[in-house]
């Protein structure tokens, strides 16, 4: 079994490879694949692995070909001049009138921007229509257009954010944002303009990617002749605010140059170099802070910026700008053979799209690129505490932290301190992601006490150091790692490490855990008093009443009944009961006494009423 962190998806799917005849599309925003064999089509779908044929009369030599969002309608483009509109859901798929204006640039591309929404790119601008089909013809309605000298574009599905290029040298960028219509209105904001420095930018350096639900662009800088402020090639994440234009929040060093490809997987940037045949992992999460001395990352705060305010693309952050490193050293993707034939990796054919996509055009296969968080977790070369906190943005992440804990804890590789600000960590993340305590004891503790070899204190003090952390976070502690640390200690006969922890409140005060103090008082007769104590802050009168009764202490029953004004609630009969059970005639008849004095003994047994009667000869 491979241990590469990155591998591709087992189940690829398989389309026709691209040729001069078959020429290869594919739409991200749909996520198919569109193979072109003269008039047939066959459309590969890479979310439910399905696919299907249809015929295009007269198909042409297309340049674009795309689904609306809900399969009704298929635009292609097989000219700068027009794009066509298809009517499908019959046999035949109906050709209707193609857009196309005259006096409009040549056009570049175009993106379904909702169900029946579309943007038209050309040289000279954007043009935004909502498309509506009916039995005998197709309108496109107006929406707005934006008159801008375009070079090229791209397109993010998830966030409805078009980026395009201006300018000779290609580094003006125009940002839109296109909302989703609501109660039938659409609308078309346009972004602040912002300029990269750069001298030359190409649509190969840029992609839209999404990192934690926030969209950020990815500008790839790779050094070119005559350029002295960088030597290697970085990668510059830049936001989108919607009142000022796009800044940058974060480098990453790559420390080489040559050609690269963009992939996030799990949270992570993935940059794929083609010449050494290697990748690199960021996270623009893990803390910079966590491990210091690991290396992997830079913290280089420079200015300060505002926050950003659209919720799509905030970011939570000081507004400050960060440098990474990558976190591990570079790694090659596992081989990967289909059907027995090795394939090439980081291959010339190769084509990435966002966020996780992997297309051989040449040999007709596209993947999803995958990380295995076990690999990862292994390979790391940090602090546990830095670890965890990287393992915790992943996907899946349960069994691996678990797996960790229980690792370092069992073979004693750290010292408590660290364990506990493992724990912390996980303790503190209480809103989105957590280790249940639950989850701990299954995988974890249940392990650790199973292990005879390992020493009692070693055991007590792990569990404490866990309690410690669930009630630094306020969070409830499980009755069950109170009880094991009552029950080692007791099995170690440490009952002054018990006493104090019990006296000084570090195992909380609840019901069970009182009651299972009183049970210890014929081992250690302190407890008994630390029980009560216990009850009396939780306020369990009758708890207390009950153990005292247990104990044959009948008298101090009813004395604390009435110091407490309970007597009214007193189960008469129990007490009188108990009384009898002790064999002292002098307690049954105290007890007995003290309820007819005070009117208490209607509902009482008649045979106890009776034999009353024949010791005492009284009524």
């Amino acid at each position: 079994m491979s241990n590469s962190i990155l591998h591709l998806s087992e189940h690829p799917i398989k389309f026709e490879p691209v040729t001069r005849s078959t020429p290869v599309f594919y739409d991200d925003t749909n996520q198919e694949v569109f193979a072109v064999a003269g008039e047939k089509v066959t459309v590969y779908n890479s979310r439910d692995k399905s696919q299907h044929q249809i015929k295009i009369e007269h198909a042409g030599n297309i340049i674009s070909i795309k689904y609306s969002l809900d399969h009704k309608l298929l635009a292609v483009q097989k000219s700068n001049q027009s794009v066509d509109f298809l009517e499908m859901g019959t046999p035949k798929p109906k050709r209707h009138t193609e857009w196309g204006k005259k006096g409009s640039g040549h056009v570049i591309g175009f993106n379904w921007t909702c169900q029946n929404e579309i943007v038209i790119i050309n040289h000279q601008g954007i043009e935004f229509y909502h498309i509506t089909c009916t039995e005998t013809k197709l309108t496109a309605d107006f929406i707005k257009s934006y008159s801008v000298i375009v070079n090229w574009y791209v397109y993010s599905p998830q966030f409805c954010v078009l980026v395009v290029s201006s300018t000779l040298s290609g580094n003006l960028l125009h940002p839109f944002h296109f909302k989703v219509p609501q109660n039938g209105s659409s609308s078309v904001n346009k972004l602040p303009k912002f300029q990269v420095d750069m001298p030359q930018l190409l649509e190969r350096e840029i992609s839209i990617i999404t990192l934690h639900g926030k969209l950020f662009l990815a500008i790839t800088k790779n050094p070119k002749p005559g350029q002295e402020s960088y030597k290697n090639a970085e990668i510059c994440l830049y936001v989108l605010p919607n009142d000022q234009p796009a800044y940058k929040v974060a480098t990453l060093l790559l420390g080489i140059t040559g050609r690269f490809a963009l992939n996030c997987v799990d949270n992570m940037i993935a940059v794929h170099h083609q010449n050494s045949k290697t990748s690199m992992l960021f996270d623009i999460c893990w803390d910079p802070t966590t491990d210091s001395n690991s290396g992997n990352v830079v913290n280089l705060t420079t200015t300060k910026m505002p926050p950003l305010k659209i919720p799509n693309f905030s970011l939570k952050t000081d507004g400050g700008e960060r440098t990474y490193r990558p976190i591990i050293q570079p790694m090659s993707i596992a081989e990967y053979s289909y059907e027995g034939t090795p394939c090439e990796l980081y291959s010339s054919n190769w084509v990435v799209f966002q966020p996780d996509i992997v297309i051989d055009a040449k040999f007709g296969l596209l993947w999803e690129l995958r990380l295995s968080v076990f690999e990862l977790s292994t390979q790391m070369v940090c602090s546990k505490p830095s670890l965890v906190k990287l393992l915790l943005h992943r996907r899946n992440y349960q069994s691996t932290i678990l797996s960790t804990f229980r690792s370092i804890i069992i073979s004693r590789s750290s010292d408590l301190n660290t364990i506990g600000v493992m724990f912390d960590i996980v303790n503190s993340v209480i809103d989105n992601v957590i280790i249940t305590q639950d989850e701990l004891r299954e995988e974890v503790f249940n392990h650790l006490l199973s292990k005879d070899e390992i020493d009692v204190e070693y055991k007590i003090a792990v569990i404490l150091e866990y309690i410690r952390s669930l009630r630094l976070n306020k969070l409830r502690v499980n009755y069950f790692y109170n009880e094991v640390v009552v029950q080692l200690l007791t099995r170690s006969n440490n009952f002054y490490k018990l006493h104090q922890l019990v006296q000084f409140q570090v195992l909380g005060d609840s019901a069970p855990l009182a009651y299972l103090l009183l049970s210890l008082a014929r081992t250690y007769e302190p407890a008994f008093l630390l029980g009560l104590d216990m009850l009396k802050r939780l306020n369990d009168d009758k708890g207390i009443q009950d153990a005292l009764l247990a104990r044959g202490d009948v008298t101090e029953a009813i004395k604390y009944a009435v110091a407490h004004n309970k007597e009214d609630k007193l189960d008469v009969s129990k007490f009188i009961g108990e009384s009898l059970k002790s064999g002292d005639n002098s307690l049954f008849y105290a007890t007995y006494r003290y309820f007819t004095n005070h009117k208490m003994t209607s509902g009482v047994d008649g045979e106890i009423v009776a034999l009353f009667q024949s010791l005492f000869n009284e009524i």
